[in-house]
């Protein structure tokens, strides 16, 4: 007979068995729900490899403990905490860390600290192989690559903050994220920048040390970006890996005249859905070694 669901019922974390219960008498809290995450933790051992290739490490025996670091930040990531300070805030949590097997929770300074001790190129080889590891069996299916700029304003006094690009707040030091994405699913990586590296080919090899780490059956159907990627030099590097791409092209005089001519060949354009039409040609943009296939796509005439 299947329990009630007013009676205890067992659920294996990182940190053994505990018993959950429902009380329809008391407020539904965002903590109350983390022991069934804990549990997806558990049943995949994402927990476990985790903190197997973690490259924290502690001698001695007053040392916090990577899994009271690591399980520390956890929880707060998933009280939707944003930055050190907020991590105070689960200090007291009493009932999820035994959850995560850990001892107890450490302080931000704990924390800060411990984020100083890992080397960063450890720390993120260690970061993009468990997210990679995570999602790379969904890559199975065929999927698209969307990759992006994003300016993201600094206020204090942080690394990398240059005075770049940045058509919101001009004169404002930021950070640039090259972000590579899995449309319309998930993150596949991100590479902070300086604020000065804008350009989309800077971002470039992030994108291509991340796919490389998959097998090639896991790449993308193709890759997609703005206009800012339509140059030669990132159009060679995906030819160079015959993979295919769609990007945009900035509306230039050569793209204009193109457009111009193409609008006055109306029996050319074929309907292609939803009230649009497209047409085929080719073109050869300044800087470019040779003439690319381009699609032209207009609202279709009423």
């Amino acid at each position: 007979t299947p329990l009630s669901r007013f009676q205890p019922w067992p659920v294996d974390t990182p940190g053994g068995r505990f018993y959950a219960e429902w009380d329809e008498d008391t407020p539904t809290t965002r903590d109350g729900q983390l022991i069934f995450f804990f549990q997806f933790l558990k049943a995949g051992g994402r927990w476990e490899q985790l903190m197997e290739h973690c490259p924290l490490n502690y001698s001695g025996n007053r040392g916090s403990g990577a899994h009271n670091v690591i399980g520390t930040v956890l929880l707060s990531v998933l009280s939707g905490h944003w930055r050190y300070a907020h991590i105070n805030s689960v200090r007291g949590d009493a009932i999820n860390p035994p959850l995560l097997d850990m001892q107890h929770t450490v302080s931000e300074d704990t924390v800060r600290r411990a984020m100083k001790r890992i080397p960063e190129q450890a720390g993120l080889k260690w970061l993009q192989a468990e997210i990679l590891d995570c999602i790379s069996p969904a890559l199975e299916l065929p999927w698209i690559l969307d990759i992006d700029t994003t300016v993201k304003p600094l206020y204090g006094h942080q690394q990398g903050a240059e005075i770049g690009y940045n058509p919101q707040k001009p004169g404002r030091p930021s950070h640039i994220y090259h972000s590579y994405f899995v449309a319309n699913l998930l993150s596949l990586g991100v590479k902070v920048l300086p604020g000065k590296k804008s350009a989309a080919s800077q971002g470039m090899a992030g994108l291509w040390q991340t796919l490389e780490e998959l097998p090639r059956s896991r790449w993308p159907t193709f890759g997609r970006g703005d206009c800012g990627y339509g140059s030669e030099t990132v159009i060679r590097e995906f030819e160079d890996r015959q993979l295919p791409y769609l990007f945009k092209l900035r509306h230039t005089p050569k793209v204009k005249v193109l457009v111009s001519d193409c609008m006055r060949l109306g029996s050319s354009w074929q309907d292609s859905g939803d009230g649009w039409q497209a047409m085929e040609s080719s073109i050869k943009l300044s800087g470019w070694t040779k003439k690319r296939r381009v699609v032209l796509v207009r609202e279709a005439p009423a």
